[in-house]
This record gives structure tokens, sequence and C-alpha cells, in this order.
């Protein structure tokens, strides 16, 4: 579709005067951006992958289909393609890294778990307090000594988001993750459309939430924890392909020569790196 195809979605879709503004407007940024030169990161085989603070990385289930559609359409919301019901249907989910990390590093983060810990004691008195922790993938072997080092009434644990919805050294079905540049003024133009930081006031952003969760989406992105992360962001409308420097694969994939050759045809100037963190193709 053309940019005003995907504007007259908008306008007869979203009633709020101010939202449709900004929605219109993030979509023009997309358009004007989607076919601009961007500097990528270059790597040789054999080296180990850096990603910088900002770096938005993005896990797709339907694999090297799903790539084939970002490559070929750009990574569009749900509201634009197929009505896919979400949280956040009006954006893209992307994790926008608050560190500069190895990636090897930070796939072992993400790979292990997210801990809660309720009513913790101090001096034999129950705080009423909780607080949350990431246990990373390297770490979960000492999980009696991690539980037991806060004293508490209740502890639960569960995967993290990025080891669910990227390819991680848990699981097998989400094979491919889509590393975009950040480095670079287009993305922070783009960024000024998400929905998770406080940018867009809470009347305005009503309209972009499903109203099944608005109120509970309000309250969560004032008071982000290891679950409601300040590790995400939700990009109204989208990211343009162009900005995609890199792709992670998973264990199969990086077995799959031919899989790694179609990758490579559809993304020539991009690197494939595994879950070593270390440049394949």
């Amino acid at each position: 579709m053309k940019m005003n195809d995907y504007i007259n979605i908008v306008k007869k879709n979203i009633k709020n005067d101010n939202s449709q503004i900004i929605m219109i407007n993030q979509i023009k940024r997309y358009f004007d951006y989607k076919d601009r030169h961007i500097d990528l990161k270059k790597y040789e085989i054999g080296d180990e992958v850096f990603l910088n603070k900002g770096t938005l990385l993005h896990g797709t289930y339907k694999n090297l289909d799903g790539l084939k559609e970002i490559v070929n359409n750009g990574l569009i919301s749900s509201w634009f393609i197929d009505g896919r019901l979400s949280k956040y249907p009006s954006s893209v989910g992307v994790w926008n890294l608050k560190h500069d990390y190895k990636l090897s590093e930070y796939i072992n983060f993400y790979s292990g778990g997210t801990i809660f810990y309720a009513g913790i004691f101090e001096n034999g008195v129950d705080t009423q307090k909780n607080k949350t922790a990431i246990i990373p993938y390297d770490e979960m072997n000492n999980i009696i000594d991690i539980t037991t080092s806060v004293n508490c009434h209740m502890w639960t644990l569960e995967q993290t988001k990025e080891a669910r919805f990227m390819p991680s050294l848990v699981q097998n079905n989400v094979q491919i993750g889509i590393i975009f540049n950040g480095q670079n003024d287009e993305v922070r133009e783009l960024l000024k459309g998400d929905i998770l930081s406080n940018s867009i006031n809470d009347e305005d952003v009503k309209e972009f939430v499903n109203s099944n969760y608005y109120e509970k989406f309000i309250r969560d992105r004032k008071n982000k924890d290891d679950f409601f992360t300040d590790r995400e962001s939700a990009i109204l409308f989208g990211l343009p392909s162009n900005l995609i420097e890199g792709i992670l694969v998973g264990r199969k994939y990086e077995k799959d020569n031919q899989i790694l050759k179609e990758i490579k045809s559809l993304l020539p100037d991009c690197y494939i790196c595994n879950l070593d963190g270390i440049v394949i193709a």
C-alpha cells in the first residue's frame, strides 16, 4: 500500500484528533525514511557482535516467512496488515537496549528468568514490599540459592519475554531475530511514537491500546519493573526494513545452509549471527 492508503485507514478508525495527527505524522516519518541510505555495521565471519545502547531487536514467530514479509514491506503493526488483536495493535514491539552489550552476553541475560518476590520481610516484619529481578541463563542452576537469599512470603518465576519472542537458549520455536541499527537520527525520530514511553499522554494514547487492557496499561507504564519492562518499545505504525543491520538465527537455522543463503539473498549487506554472538555469514 501507499502512504495515503495508510493515512486513510487512520482517518477512518481513529476518532481523537490529536491521536490521529500523531499517527499520521508517524506514517509520514516512516515513508520519508524508508528509502534513505543508512550506514550499517560491518563484520567479518567469526567476529563477535557488539550491540550499542539504542539497538532495536524484534523476533518473528513466522521465522523465514516473517522475515521475507518484513524485508519486502517493513515491520508494520497489525492494525494495518492483518487486524490481529493484541495489546498494542497500533504499534510494533521491539527490544530497546538500555546498555551496550556483547550479543552473547545479551542472549545469556534474556534466556533466563524473571523472578517476583512478594511480601519481603525485614527484621522479621512483613514490609508489604515487592521486588523483581532477572536471573541470567548461566545463573539458573543456582535457583535455590537465589530464591532463599531473599526472605519473602512468596516468589514466582517465569521466562523473560525475550526468551519467548526472540531466538534464545531455551526454545527453538523462534528462529529469526531482526537487529535494527539504532545509531541514526531516523530511529530517534520514530521513537517519538513509542507508546511505552510517556511522550504521548494518557488521553491521546488511549486509541492506540486494546480497550480491554487500557487501564492496566496506564498504571503499568508509569511503574515499570522486570515484568512490564523498561527494555521494550512499542513504536506506532512501524519500522522500515532499511534499518536492518543483522539477523540473529536460532540453532536450527544456524545448521541449515539453504536457509542461510536465502537470508543472505534477502539482505546481502547484513550480517547473520548465531546464539553464541558470532557472525556466521
